[in-house]
């Protein structure tokens, strides 16, 4: 409960950073981005070259996690490793679901697409034109749905967590494929799709204090 009421004052700070960055911080560092990193030819080539594998990532996880929750299930009944992999297995296909749809209802021009059009910067609601995807970062989204899943049960591994978002982060917008806010916006969503899909999956396992922490 404290963690969910965090979330949930969390969210004006968010709001009000994610509008600021929106106004006067995404063009600055996407003009940084573009005028310094992708002066080097090699790096232009290397990010431009990059495949979109998150949907494969997604259908991997997904299958993995909900194979390894009916293993664990069946062999040492239900534990914590089984309720977390089935959360697993529930918070990935459900983030990339959530991912899409707000995608497409805020409509806001990749970062990309930006360079070669700046006067089409900004939200297109509804549009769903293929380069208004940029708001929230899928990326951002999916992974820190997945990755809270194991911050919260195994706090061992909270510093790598914290890192591997951490360059994802940095990655999203040193590649100028997201704007500051749309990175933001994905890493606040996807820790409230955690928070949801913990407490679906743990109304039926309640007497494992993990997935009520």
């Amino acid at each position: 409960m404290r963690y969910d009421s965090a979330l949930l004052i969390a969210l004006v700070p968010v709001a009000l950073t994610t509008y600021y960055c929106i106004g006067h911080l995404d063009i600055a560092v996407a003009e940084f981005v573009s005028r310094y990193l992708y002066a080097s030819m090699g790096w232009r080539q290397v990010t431009s070259s990059i495949p979109d594998t998150l949907f494969i990532l997604i259908v991997c996880v997904t299958s993995g996690s909900y194979s390894l929750f009916r293993y664990r299930a069946s062999h040492y009944g239900i534990d914590a490793p089984a309720v977390m992999y089935k959360m697993l297995a529930a918070a990935s296909p459900a983030s990339y679901i959530i991912k899409s749809f707000l995608k497409y209802a805020f409509g806001r021009i990749n970062t990309r697409e930006w360079l070669h059009t700046p006067q089409a910067y900004g939200f297109h609601w509804f549009s769903g034109a293929e380069h208004h995807s940029g708001f929230p970062s899928g990326h951002m989204l999916v992974v820190t749905a997945m990755v809270a899943v194991v911050w919260r049960f195994h706090p061992r591994y909270r510093p790598a967590c914290l890192v591997l978002l951490s360059v994802l982060a940095l990655a999203m917008i040193a590649t100028n494929y997201h704007f500051v806010s749309d990175v933001i916006a994905g890493v606040y969503v996807g820790l409230v799709v955690e928070a949801c899909t913990c407490r679906v999956v743990g109304r039926k396992y309640r007497f494992l204090p993990m997935v009520n922490g």
